[in-house]
């Protein structure tokens, strides 16, 4: 026998006691979980019961996702590369993702009232300027300074504002808005918030108050603060300005 050939033979000879050693451990069944697995199984089961989700919604997550890890395991994945931690499985389950268009949709208020304080503050600036250095307002026109008609004004606006945006930048997983849409909404919010604001300037006395000059800029300093802290809150990006 050759030097070289003497030298391959412990090596063939290891190799082939492996393979036996390995064909004689028994073959795990598809109804087993993996040692892994079925740890990852226990602490999941045991952060759900520390939820309020019902037993019924347990037991379906549960068996939902031991079914998927007895497939996905013969593929050699585990249940944390699947779910991620068990923290971070559980938060899903009690507070699932919102899909884009979901999201997009549960936000609309939150942008809206983001937007309305912007007109607000924008008004009044304007009114406060104009107090302060003595502008003269029609009388026709003065119901408009009042603090209700700025406010149902601004609502209305942030409502339109909003939308508008919606249309003009959808989300992925909305169908893509037509041209003629998107110009037959622009031109209806503007008509709409014209109309408004030409209605509320007739709503006079008590009811809609017209404020110094210099509590409209205290009151727009307020509501600039007021809304930096809503979009820091709320992480808001739909917006015009």
């Amino acid at each position: 026998m050759s030097e070289s050939e003497t030298s391959k033979t412990p090596r063939n000879a290891a190799a082939g006691a492996k393979q036996i050693k390995a064909a004689e451990r028994p073959i795990q069944e598809a109804t087993e979980l993996t040692k892994r697995n079925a740890e990852y199984m226990r602490q999941m089961r045991k952060s759900l019961n520390d939820t309020k989700l019902s037993g019924e919604k347990k037991k379906a997550v549960l068996d939902e996702m031991t079914n998927t890890l007895l497939t996905e395991q013969g593929r050699g994945t585990t249940a944390r590369q699947l779910y991620g931690t068990v923290q971070e499985r559980t938060q899903e389950i009690v507070d699932p993702k919102k899909t884009p268009v979901e999201q997009q949709q549960a936000n609309y208020w939150i942008s809206s009232l983001d937007s309305g304080l912007m007109l607000f503050m924008i008004f009044c600036l304007m009114y406060g300027i104009m107090g302060l250095i003595g502008s003269d307002t029609p009388k026709s026109s003065q119901g408009a300074m009042g603090v209700t008609a700025i406010l149902l004004t601004s609502v209305v606006g942030g409502l339109g504002v909003t939308k508008l945006f919606q249309y003009l930048v959808p989300v992925k997983g909305q169908p893509k808005v037509s041209l003629w849409k998107k110009i037959g909404w622009s031109v209806l919010a503007v008509v709409v918030w014209m109309f408004v604001f030409a209605t509320v300037s007739y709503i006079k006395g008590p009811w809609n108050p017209i404020l110094p000059g210099i509590a409209y800029l205290a009151i727009a300093v307020v509501v600039f603060f007021v809304r930096m802290w809503l979009k820091r809150r709320y992480k808001i990006t739909t917006s015009l300005f």
